[in-house]
């Protein structure tokens, strides 16, 4: 009996065109309506959780699949208009479609960024990345394209050419193509970090659609200490703490409601290491602050250590993260690992 192949497989389903405001109950609920699904994920960034404008279904049957397609391709859906079909293995769908762009003009946004490319196709995402501290354009952004020969014509006509109202050409390059982004398992360590330990071997969970959007930035925020001045582990959850030192910190600007975090009825499924993350590669200046921030979209967040060197009085390079279910700690790694922090590829795994 022949076995069914990656690319055999009618049940995984691309969508394209979803509205920005759109949630992921929301988008389970049309496809759900068709038929019983595995699973459905809007792809969003890492740190904010916007909606990148796609997003994937698998169903449970080939023919409920085929008829989410006949069904719900060119469905209006508040200003856009569904695309649906059959999603290619890997990241074939988007493969060449995504374009990175160095060198806009400071002044402009996603506006100017569509009006620049949409001559040349449809542009199923876009934007301007902006420095979380500064709230102010880095140059850089990104544009997606419906298909490979539009990107192909955006980059002909417009890498080395400076934009209306800007000073630089602008460069451009196929994202997801680029290595500079991403390099899961080819991770080069830092020359003042040959003393720390090497990271866990563990299987890449790096698939798809993870190179949209590039790079991030970090989150603001700065070492994070008690009164006197000694560093402490960071517990989003704001319990109560053995450290002496911190019996007149205000753990409340930490707390669970202030942070999102729904705490009641938390339940850690799987107790021990399996929850615990291995995060390597982080830099000598990340806080716990920053590690949370970058881990909660994935799950609620326990616990987060990045390991002090006291005499340097800076980050080892290497931390703990605690998530409350294995489950999430999987999602986490598979979402995260390689993924470029700080200018840095992350090497994630669990802890032994």
């Amino acid at each position: 009996m022949k076995m069914m192949s990656k690319e055999d497989n009618k049940t995984n389903l691309i969508v394209n065109y979803l509205p920005q405001t759109l949630t992921d109950e929301e988008f389970r609920s049309i496809f759900l309506s068709i038929g019983p699904i595995k699973n459905s994920k809007i792809v969003r960034d890492k740190v904010t959780g916007s909606s990148f404008g796609f997003g994937f279904v698998e169903y449970e049957l080939d023919a409920d699949a085929q008829r989410a397609i006949q069904t719900l391709d060119g469905l209006p859906l508040q200003n856009k208009r569904l695309k649906v079909a059959i999603a290619k293995p890997g990241s074939e769908n988007i493969k060449g479609c995504n374009i990175y762009v160095r060198n806009l003009p400071k002044h402009y946004t996603e506006t100017e960024l569509n009006e620049m490319f949409g001559k040349y196709g449809k542009i199923v995402n876009s934007r301007v990345m902006i420095d979380l501290q500064t709230k102010e354009s880095k140059t850089v952004g990104f544009v997606l394209f419906d298909t490979k020969e539009e990107a192909d014509l955006a980059i002909a006509e417009l890498n080395n050419k400076v934009p209306p109202s800007g000073t630089l050409p602008l460069l451009l390059k196929y994202a997801d193509d680029s290595k500079k982004f991403r390099q899961p398992g080819q991770i080069q360590q830092p020359h003042q970090q040959q003393q720390l330990p090497p990271p866990q071997q563990q299987q890449s969970f790096s698939q798809g659609y993870a190179s949209f959007g590039g790079p991030r930035f970090p989150s603001p925020g700065g070492p994070m200490r008690t009164p006197a001045g000694n560093r402490f582990r960071f517990n989003p959850m704001g319990g109560p703490s053995n450290n002496p030192g911190l019996l007149n910190y205000n753990q409340n600007s930490f707390a669970p409601n202030n942070l999102g975090i729904n705490a009641q009825g938390l339940k850690q499924e799987n107790g021990g290491s399996s929850n615990v993350i291995f995060c390597y590669n982080i830099g000598n200046d990340t806080t716990e602050r920053e590690l949370w921030t970058l881990f909660k979209p994935y799950g609620t967040v326990l616990k987060c250590n990045a390991l002090w060197d006291a005499q340097k009085n800076q980050c080892k390079g290497y931390g703990f993260v605690t998530m409350a279910t294995w489950q999430e700690a999987a999602h986490a790694i598979q979402e995260l690992n390689g993924y470029y922090f700080k200018n840095r590829p992350l090497s994630l795994s669990f802890k032994t």
